[in-house]
């Protein structure tokens, strides 16, 4: 397969099925989104890392077709360590790389943008996570990026408009997980 081929592919399946998981269960993606916000903001972002975490394996739990709860967001305390020191080291990256021209810190935010989907669905430590994302990156660089730019672009949208955010954070969140089962199947037989 052409890498065109494999973006278009990975682009449009991601979006399908995260616009058909998102829709199915709007309510409950709008108030475990509501909870990360409130809880990250209460915490001075400390407990970001963790919730996140959390909304992602609500995710696959329901891809997996599993019951889930908006405060199933909370399971990703199990993972707070890994989390937060991810979440440290990211942030630290990109301030640094864009104190270098504001470049380096973009493409060390992108190379670590399935940091969290690591730890979350496979369970790795920071360093590691960091690690898988940019494997998973380096092998996929134009499907990635294609995504991930589809997801900023979402994003600034989202955060543009009152509430928007509300809407742009958890969809982005599901396609990312789609995303990073299908990339990662692509080089594992395990993927979800």
């Amino acid at each position: 397969m052409t890498d065109a081929i494999q973006t278009e592919n990975l682009v449009e399946s991601s979006l399908r099925e995260s616009w058909a998981l998102f829709k199915d269960d709007l309510v409950l993606y709008l108030v475990a989104t509501l909870l990360v916000f409130v809880i990250s903001a209460v915490t001075l972002g400390i407990c970001a890392g963790p919730m996140i975490v959390g909304f992602i394996q609500l995710v696959r739990k329901r891809m997996r077709s599993q019951e889930g709860t908006a405060t199933d967001v909370f399971d990703g305390f199990s993972e707070f360590g890994a989390s937060l020191i991810a979440m440290i080291l990211i942030g630290f990256g990109v301030f640094i790389g864009s104190m270098l021209l504001v470049l380096p810190g973009l493409i060390f935010g992108f190379i670590t943008a399935f940091t969290f989907h690591a730890i979350a669905l496979d369970g790795l430590g920071a360093t590691s996570a960091i690690g898988q994302s940019y494997a998973l990156i380096k092998e996929n660089l134009a499907p990635s990026f294609a995504l991930l730019l589809i997801v900023a672009v979402l994003n600034a949208i989202g955060g543009s408009i009152i509430f928007g955010s509300l809407l742009a954070t958890p969809f982005s969140l599901i396609v990312m997980t789609i995303a990073y089962q299908r990339l990662r199947g692509a080089t594992h037989a395990d993927s979800i």
